[in-house]
């Protein structure tokens, strides 16, 4: 049987909802006993109830930054707090704006343009409120910038990060490392399941390391070019039954 790693936006969402055919495909899946995953960057409270629309309970969050499996957490990574706070004050030095995904909430720290507002939209979530306060006991999975000068500006102050560009509106801050590929391989490790029956399906950037840390690394086809030129196979469109097609190339339904 197989284990199937999913991400989530333009991939299993279209437009922030589930993708025509998209339920379906992951309901025979399971049914022919196949393991179905999300991964995403996402964090727990931007979910919004998806997993349950899906009906998957299993989940890479925050690109590796937490990985939920049989209802128990498996593997976390989050960001040091003395981070936040130097990021914080560069952006304020900077005036770059900055927003910080918190556990709990999804939070602006600085909002001096409409540029995480139009990543909101993007990405069909709430928009992110502005609150210029430092929360030094709160977790936080990833933080989002928005421009590339700002991103060349800022990168060598912070090597214990990882500046990732998730779509044409912004920038994930993650802890350095092989982000989703780490919490793809925490399942693989606690599940210790067979490299050569493990599938992950993206779209963007940062779907990279996935679809590397698996035996068979699937496309979409409106990934970026650089996701498509490590692919092992390209599928159709997130709108054009992407994902049914590519589990039916790989005879998993």
């Amino acid at each position: 049987m197989a284990l199937i790693f999913l991400d989530l936006d333009n991939t299993v969402l279209y437009k922030g909802r589930p993708a025509p055919g998209v339920k379906e495909t992951i309901k025979q899946l399971k049914n022919n006993g196949h393991k179905v995953v999300i991964a995403t960057g996402r964090n727990p409270n931007l979910i919004y109830g998806i997993d349950q629309e899906l009906g998957i309970e299993d989940m890479v969050l925050a690109n590796g930054g937490m990985v939920i499996f049989d209802n128990q957490i498996i593997w976390e990574n989050y960001i040091k707090t003395e981070t936040i706070k130097r990021m914080m004050d560069v952006a304020d030095k900077e005036k770059f704006d900055l927003v910080v995904e918190y556990l709990d909430e999804y939070i602006s720290y600085r909002k001096d343009t409409s540029l995480s507002d139009d990543f909101s939209k993007n990405y069909h979530l709430d928009i992110a409120r502005l609150d210029h306060n430092y929360y030094p006991n709160r977790i936080v999975f990833a933080m989002v910038v928005f421009e590339d000068e700002v991103v060349n500006k800022i990168t060598h102050l912070f090597p214990e990060l990882q500046f990732n560009k998730s779509s044409s509106f912004g920038y994930d801050i993650n802890p350095k490392g092989d982000l989703k590929a780490e919490g793809i391989n925490a399942v693989i490790k606690y599940l210790d399941y067979p490299i050569e029956n493990t599938f992950a399906v993206g779209d963007n950037f940062n779907d990279m390391t996935m679809l590397k840390a698996v035996g068979h690394g699937i496309a979409m086809g409106n990934a970026v070019d650089k996701l498509k030129q490590i692919a092992e196979y390209v599928t159709t469109d997130v709108n054009d039954n992407g994902v049914y097609n590519a589990m039916k190339h790989y005879n998993l339904i």
